[in-house]
């Protein structure tokens, strides 16, 4: 059966030829692009190796990096993955990858600055502790020495793979024609910088803005140094030698256990616990509905570490973005993530019908806006929030995920003619997802306050301010979550807007809505590491052979999204320094 990816969302179907329509996005079956089979599946094989200097657990960014940078240094690399497929959560991904100071960046004359870098990456990671005069700028030292491994490795890392020719890199330019400029891009201590976000670059210098291609690279240069890669290879124990040193581990390959001896040690680079329904419940800090991580990511290091005494942190910790809860339902193993409400005449609404938040803010700090509890009430007030539109931005932005193709059914969009059958309509469908959400519903108040909020948005658009929440007072608002419509000839924006971001709702229906729930890229928290990527115990000691990067481990990033890319970019920089520091012990 052939694997076909929607080049606009992520979206993986399986069949002989692509949908003629994405059923999460709508794009149309064009936008779809036949995934790489595997070369290699551990059952096709009549043996395989069982050792190896290193064993490299996972197959998606940082597991390929780590494999990647020790076959560099000579080592015998053997991956083992647990799918039938390679690539992990970061085949799903646009690809992208957050890399401060690199040369690409300053080829396009960007200037940037490390200590600049750290301080926004401490200011933004870890805000209750920041102190711009404090040594360390306020933050433990084990976590400040991560983020400066970090601004001191990931430019190298980037160009060490370009000039290997692993993966070859180029700078994003957005639709202004400029370098992107990172999420928070307006505190002081980012500076506006830009041209930190870099993607994948084809053969024929093209960005390729798909997690596939950069697999595909990856895969590619591990295959021709003579990496081996072993699919349907579950990793169930770590195992360790009479003085504790790390030396292998036992996995299920095919159904069958087997034992994978490694000399210098094991690295972890494989996913978090997004589908492991009772580490979702026990550690993060509210209900969260599906995303786009890949159904394998059930937190096995978590348990496996645990075992030989690795110390957990960042348990509660997720790269987010919301999740269409319809869309998640219908498909708990596909993508149903939303990243930009892009669009003008668009709004973000809770319960009560009022907005909570600035719609073009990040996905991964948008997201949070959920976890608001009420102590009267006793509940999560916003555990469902509802994206509402008007025809314009249907229109216009046809086919941008999450709108479809204007007359396209999909099965989360509600259209309604009026704002009051919108209600009605809204508390049907609510009614259906009862079971899944404890009975959530809209408050009695909907209705009145919903076509209050409009008024007050509609006066906002005209007068160009977001007297509320800000929304277009950022460069980031105005280039990553706003950009121009994809209806071929459409004039925008208004030669009399005073913020593009923004425009007033029509008065006349129809009148859509989005389901909006809280979902992960993935979750982000496991066992601990150092500045050099090895596991710790819980006395801060160094567990011998045992390496992580990636989302199975407590992020250096804490619950900060740095900028565009910054799921991959600590994976790879982390999976570098893994291979690097385990051959050199």
């Amino acid at each position: 059966m052939k694997r076909w990816r929607c080049t606009v969302c992520g979206y993986i179907h399986e069949g002989n030829s692509p949908p003629e329509t994405c059923p999460v996005c709508g794009a149309p079956k064009e936008k779809f692009e036949l995934m790489t089979e595997t070369k290699q599946k551990a059952g096709d094989m009549v043996s395989f190796t069982n050792e190896a200097d290193v064993v490299v657990v996972g197959s998606g960014a940082a597991a390929f990096s780590a494999a990647i940078s020790a076959r560099k240094q000579g080592a015998k690399v053997l991956m083992l993955e647990k799918a039938d497929q390679i690539g992990g959560t970061t085949s799903r991904s646009g690809g992208g990858y957050w890399i401060p100071l690199n040369k690409w960046q300053k080829e396009a004359g960007y200037e940037d600055n490390a200590e600049d870098v750290l301080r926004y990456m401490a200011r933004y990671s870890y805000p209750n502790l920041y102190n711009a005069d404090a040594p360390k700028y306020g933050i433990p030292q084990r976590e400040f020495e991560l983020l400066e491994a970090y601004v001191n490795t990931a430019h190298k890392m980037a160009s060490d793979y370009d000039e290997w020719g692993a993966l070859h890199s180029i700078m994003e330019v957005n639709w202004t024609g400029k370098g992107q400029v990172d999420y928070q891009n307006h505190l002081p201590e980012n500076k506006n910088i830009r041209g930190r976000s870099i993607y994948p670059r084809d053969e024929d210098g093209n960005i390729k803005i798909s997690g596939a291609e950069l697999i595909r690279q990856v895969e590619t240069w591990a295959r021709d140094h003579e990496i081996e890669i072993l699919t349907n290879a579950e990793v169930t124990s770590i195992l360790r030698n009479a003085e504790g040193r790390v030396n292998g581990v036992t996995a299920r390959v095919n159904g069958k256990e087997h034992t994978f001896h490694a000399k210098l040690g094991v690295i972890f680079g494989s996913g978090g616990y997004a589908h492991n329904p009772e580490y979702m419940l026990q550690f993060q800090r509210g209900p969260h509905y599906g995303g786009c991580s890949v159904p394998t990511n059930t937190g096995d290091f978590i348990r496996m570490g645990g075992e030989i005494g690795a110390r957990i942190g960042n348990t509660a910790g997720a790269f987010r973005a919301q999740s269409m809860i319809e869309a998640y339902l219908q498909n708990p193993g596909g993508s149903s993530n939303v990243f930009y409400l892009t669009g003008d005449s668009m709004i973000l609404v809770n319960k009560f019908g009022r907005r909570i938040v600035n719609e073009k803010r990040n996905y991964t700090d948008r997201t949070m806006i959920h976890f608001v509890w009420d102590p009267v009430r006793a509940e999560w007030t916003n555990m469902l929030t509802f994206m509402m539109f008007d025809e314009r931005t249907a229109s216009l932005w046809q086919g941008y995920p999450p709108f479809p193709v204007l007359g396209g059914e999909m099965p989360y969009l509600i259209k309604a003619n009026t704002l009051e059958e919108m209600e009605q309509m809204l508390r049907e469908r609510l009614e259906k997802l009862a079971p899944h959400t404890g009975g959530f519903t809209i408050d009695s108040s909907f209705l009145e306050n919903l076509k209050d909020t409009i008024k007050r948005f509609n006066q906002f658009a005209v007068n160009g301010k977001d007297e509320d929440f800000q929304r277009g007072e950022t460069i980031y608002d105005k280039e990553w979550t706003t950009s121009p419509p994809v209806l071929p000839g459409a004039e925008w924006p208004p030669a009399d807007s005073l913020n593009y971001t923004m425009y007033p709702l029509r008065e006349e229906g129809p009148y859509y809505a989005i389901i909006l729930a809280a979902g992960t890229l993935d979750t982000n928290g496991g066992p601990v590491i150092n500045k050099h990527a090895q596991i710790l115990d819980w006395n801060d000691q160094p567990i011998p052979g045992l390496y992580g990067a990636g989302n199975c481990i407590a992020s250096p990033t804490a619950n900060a999204y740095w900028g565009g890319g910054s799921t991959i970019g600590p994976g790879l920089t982390f999976g570098y320094i893994a291979g690097n520091h385990i051959t050199r012990e």
